[in-house]
């Protein structure tokens, strides 16, 4: 029974001895694991960093293209509100001269018809004392 149990022992002793080596090989291998692990997601969290800080740039650079864009827009209507205003005024002050210089055509033509007209009367004046005094009547008021 010694030797049954010298060889229990022997044996129990191996066990623990390739148990210990298996827990040791299986530790390590987690720790080897945690650690492949960790440099993965520490490469994919540099990974992401470097992606937002590209796209911050990008966002950036688009923000800053989009605010000259919209400066010069600005810039450009403000050109072309004070173009427009200047052509108004440049129409308006036209304008002006061309009724200035219509109403004195107008006045002028008025004032030649009423010349006209004058010369007219005087004419017709003469003609029916002309016809008054041919027939001997006197001439119808008129």
């Amino acid at each position: 029974m010694a030797e049954w149990r010298t060889q229990a022992q022997v044996a129990l002793t191996e066990m623990r001895r390739r148990s210990d080596a298996l827990l040791a090989d299986r530790e390590q291998e987690h720790v080897e694991r945690w650690d492949a692990a960790e440099r993965e997601l520490a490469a994919r969290e540099a990974d992401l960093e470097a992606r937002q800080a590209e796209l911050e740039r990008y966002a950036e650079v688009r923000l800053a293209e989009a605010r000259r864009g919209y400066a010069e827009v600005e810039e450009s209507a403000r050109h072309g509100q004070e173009d427009a205003e200047a052509r108004a005024a440049e129409l308006l002050a036209e304008a002006r001269v061309q009724e200035e210089r219509t109403g004195r055509e107008t006045e002028r033509i008025l004032r030649e018809h009423g010349e006209a007209q004058d010369e007219m009367r005087a004419h017709m004046n003469h003609v029916r004392s002309s016809l008054a005094a041919l027939t001997g009547r006197a001439p119808a008021e008129g």
